[in-house]
């Protein structure tokens, strides 16, 4: 690790704040006005009360990952959000702000997993799965929300796996989406509220993370540590008939799954009517994952499926009957609007090479001049 080193924060508003980092840690930056320079210590911003929280969970740097957690600082602006990265991969840190992002104002901080909390708890929850060590690393990154919210009495909280899931909708729509599913967790005084990643996926059996908001994280850190012995209780298992936790117990998404079909946590699934959604964009082709799906008319579509492998069976499944719409309007084609924005391009290269066409005299004016325009 080097001893000092330098970074530029872009703002969408044209400012640039540089800040220096000795041994990793934040130290000092400045802000250039002109000719005019101010210096000032870093300190750690923190949100006003009552103010939404979002911990964004990043730390796998791939070819999109800096598009996800761009997109997800949009939707934090949106909705007057306070942004907490959960990141222990100093270079992704480090990444986020020399790919670039592009920051809408100074209401962030890094924050690393906590450790330490739930250690020999999430120990115990996890003792003897397969790949043990990294599922307890995994198992922090998850729980650090709730800990840091509950020790702040945050309880309006987001808990976001931003380095590898994107929604195609513009930022504005979503924020829209995600206030009404605010409001039915409200109404329904539900403890956490999460996208369907994966509940319809496998016929309503895996309740996951993703993205969730969380309205108690103490009860949830409580019944956490109430439940470290989950795979032992065969009282529970029978009665609830949680067979799936013979084969799949190795996260604490399982872990959660149980204690919503145990009835011991209060945990509801929503969707996004006509929204399209890419979890891990990088390895979104292969044909065991083709994690790009389409919530519409009753049903969870995964394009990927139908159109490059013609799987007319699982092409299409049935949206779980207790997945919650949320409805804000938008259209079947809706993410194009947002792609074509999000990845503007002028097709400099296409228009190149239409120039290099003509002159060698491969395209007709006819052409050149349809294409051109």
């Amino acid at each position: 690790m080097r001893i000092i080193k330098k970074l530029r924060i872009n703002f969408c508003n044209g400012d640039v704040v540089r800040r220096f980092y000795i041994f990793g840690k934040p130290v000092i930056e400045y802000k250039k006005t002109g000719h005019k320079r101010k210096w000032q210590l870093y300190h750690m911003p923190k949100p006003y009360k009552g103010q939404r929280v979002f911990y964004l969970k990043i730390n796998r740097i791939h070819q999109t990952s800096f598009d996800c957690i761009q997109q997800w600082m949009d939707i934090v602006e949106k909705m007057d959000g306070f942004c907490y990265f959960v990141c222990d991969n100093k270079q992704m840190e480090y990444n986020v702000f020399t790919k670039p992002c592009w920051f809408h104002n100074k209401k962030f901080a890094f924050i690393p997993s906590d450790r330490k909390t739930l250690r020999s708890e999430l120990k115990r929850i996890l003792h003897n799965v397969e790949r043990e060590k990294l599922w307890r690393r995994i198992a922090s990154s998850m729980m650090t929300p709730f800990i840091h919210a509950a020790k702040h009495n945050y309880t309006r909280s987001y808990n976001i796996d931003a380095d590898d899931i994107m929604l195609l909708a513009k930022s504005d729509a979503l924020a829209k989406a995600f206030i009404k599913a605010e409001e039915y967790a409200e109404q329904h005084d539900l403890d956490c509220f999460n996208l369907d990643m994966f509940v319809s996926k496998t016929f309503g059996i895996h309740w996951s993370f993703g993205v969730v908001y969380v309205r108690k994280p103490q009860k949830c850190i409580d019944m956490v540590v109430k439940n470290t012995n989950w795979r032992k209780n065969t009282k529970l298992i029978e009665q609830y008939k949680c067979v799936y936790l013979k084969h799949f117990n190795f996260n604490v998404d399982w872990l959660f799954t149980f204690l919503r079909d145990t009835k011991q946590l209060n945990l509801k699934t929503f969707y996004i009517e006509n929204a399209m959604v890419v979890h891990m964009p990088d390895i979104a082709i292969s044909r065991h994952w083709a994690f790009m799906f389409q919530w519409r008319n009753n049903n969870i579509n995964f394009p990927i499926l139908r159109y490059l492998y013609a799987d007319e069976i699982w092409q299409t499944l049935p949206i779980y009957k207790e997945c919650v719409q949320i409805n804000i309007g938008l259209s079947e084609k809706s993410y194009t609007d947002f792609l074509n924005e999000f990845y503007h391009s002028n097709h400099l290269f296409e228009h190149q090479m239409l120039d290099f066409a003509l002159t060698r005299k491969i395209l007709s004016k006819q052409q050149y001049k349809l294409l051109k325009n």
